[in-house]
């Protein structure tokens, strides 16, 4: 038979896809790999930003350690300050009262030597009477003094060597608080 035609239109081939359904599916496969390549990227930043993270809070604990030796070291200093203060205080008492001690002792009267402790003072010394020390030297000593004893010993010479102990009771004394 002869090939009869029915139409006058030439019929086309028939694909699976169609070229508008193929460039939809192109459209969407470009976004998609768009998609997945922002969120790599977005993974990588974020990863950098968690590990820049960790280090900047290693490096703040650091600097809070940091910052709490130097509180420490600023206190002991401080407190070794403070304590100059006092020991600067106490010295200038010290030497005061040793001046003022010195300034008692009369011309008549020989000091040979002078120990002074915290609450106690020991003076070694020579006099030509027993009264020329207790009218001259005891009486300004027990006037600064809680407690005053004092040793004679006759020479060949007829002068007395003598040693005075004085001291301060712990409870009362200036020098606690210096």
């Amino acid at each position: 038979m002869a090939n009869l035609k029915y139409s006058y239109i030439e019929s086309r081939k028939k694909t699976v896809i169609s070229a508008e359904v193929a460039l939809v599916l192109s459209f969407f496969a470009v976004i998609f790999i768009f998609i997945i390549g922002v969120l790599l990227y977005l993974s990588f930043k974020i990863d950098m930003f968690n590990q820049s993270k960790v280090s900047l809070e290693h490096q703040i604990s650091k600097i809070e350690y940091q910052t709490q030796e130097v509180k420490k070291d600023i206190d002991i200093i401080n407190k070794s300050v403070v304590l100059s203060n006092k020991l600067e205080k106490r010295n200038i008492f010290v030497l005061t009262s040793v001046k003022n001690i010195l300034e008692l002792v009369p011309d008549k009267i020989t000091l040979s030597k002078m120990k002074i402790e915290k609450s106690k003072l020991t003076i070694y010394g020579m006099t030509p009477t027993k009264d020329v020390y207790n009218l001259l030297m005891l009486a300004p000593l027990r006037s600064i003094f809680d407690k005053s004893y004092t040793s004679f010993y006759l020479q060949d010479n007829g002068w007395y060597k003598f040693v005075s102990y004085n001291s301060m009771d712990e409870n009362i004394t200036i020098f606690r608080n210096h």
